[in-house]
């Protein structure tokens, strides 16, 4: 992590700190109060170009906003907004503006058409998370050809309905139906639906990696300020050595999403290596998360399992993020892909992360 990255974590966790955050879980609602702060601040745009009203920065900095936000247990559509949405405009050259957005990929129950000489979007988009706090939605529709387009709507449209739900956090996920809704943008963009995905899964290993170290710092913190039977639990031997194993697991999620970020972020990786990257980060983040909620839970007890009880918000986030933008089986088998159909020399992949440069015997590494 560079140094103004990590001074960039360190200022949105003083914002978010400062104005609260309720992680009663399942959650009432997000947290909007702190959503604003740090909008008016500037950095709900973060890693989106000046040139297209973005803050500037780079996707490691955008994404030390994620961890900063999940590392507090606040329910921001950082990962929705400012690392999906308002970069996917930008490509086409659209400023969100100060609206908050949300993003979806359209399959085939979707359709971009022509009426009336103006462009409308017909259809079902489903799974739509944040749909109650953003009033635009950035659509990409990916049709198999040589460019996806970008539609950007409106969805307090008259023309837009929604059949909210929530995930396991509390937070909304719906499935929205378009009715012959006029867009507010429509352009080609280079983005396909798998760079969004890889973007998406990056954006939740680190996210997770949050939730999973504050996990461990409450539990460490529990274990040493409750006492049985004369000492504090962190005494106890058992305790002990579900520390050091909850301590490993974090370290090591932590230390993937890490890795992926700064793989990504170079110029001198291929693209097989960063998408590597993101699939070892994604997968494990999603295969320790079972693992890191129980070893909390265990130690703080019956208290960690009561609704106004902080643990519950990261270990559910755990749990609710495992799936997003691609769960663990799928992106494994990315993975598989990569060493097996390209060739790829697993040690090499594993000591030097380098999956792109050809061996000694020319093929790749």
């Amino acid at each position: 992590m560079s140094d103004s990255t990590d001074e960039l974590r360190q200022a949105i966790t003083g914002i978010i700190q400062r104005v609260g955050v309720d992680t009663r879980t399942p959650a009432r609602a997000p947290d909007t109060d702190a959503w604003d702060a740090l909008r008016d601040s500037g950095f709900t745009a973060v890693g989106v170009p000046a040139d297209a009203g973005g803050a500037g920065g780079s996707l490691a900095d955008a994404l030390g906003v994620v961890a900063a936000a999940a590392e507090q247990g606040a329910l921001l559509p950082v990962v929705e907004h400012t690392v999906l949405a308002a970069w996917l405009a930008a490509t086409t050259g659209y400023d969100l503006g100060s609206a908050t957005a949300t993003t979806a990929v359209a399959d085939h129950r979707c359709r971009l058409r022509t009426d009336s000489g103006r462009a409308v979007l017909d259809g079902v988009i489903a799974d739509v998370v944040f749909a109650d706090v953003a009033g635009i939605l950035v659509v990409l529709i990916d049709a198999d050809v040589e460019s996806s387009t970008v539609v950007v709507v409106s969805l307090r449209d008259a023309r837009v309905t929604a059949e909210a739900g929530t995930d396991l956090v509390g937070v909304c996920v719906a499935d929205l139906t378009f009715d012959t809704c006029p867009v507010l943008h429509v352009a080609p963009s280079t983005v396909d639906v798998h760079e969004l995905t890889r973007r998406g899964a990056l954006a939740y290993a680190v996210a997770s990696a949050g939730a999973a170290r504050a996990v461990r710092g409450r539990t460490v913190q529990h274990a040493s300020d409750r006492e049985q039977f004369g000492r504090p639990l962190s005494r106890f031997q058992a305790v002990q050595q579900h520390l050091a194993r909850l301590a490993a697991l974090v370290a090591m999620t932590d230390t993937a999403a890490s890795c992926a970020v700064e793989v990504v972020e170079s110029a001198g990786m291929t693209p097989a290596s960063a998408e590597m990257a993101v699939a070892a980060a994604k997968v494990v983040s999603s295969s320790s998360a079972r693992e890191i909620a129980a070893i909390g839970h265990q130690i703080h007890g019956a208290m960690g399992f009561t609704a106004e009880h902080a643990l519950g918000r990261f270990t559910t986030e755990l749990w609710t993020w495992r799936d997003r933008y691609g769960s663990e089986s799928y992106w494994a088998d990315v993975l598989a892909s990569h060493i097996l159909d390209d060739g790829i020399d697993v040690w090499d992949a594993v000591v030097a992360g380098d999956t792109g440069s050809p061996g000694a015997d020319g093929a790749p590494r």
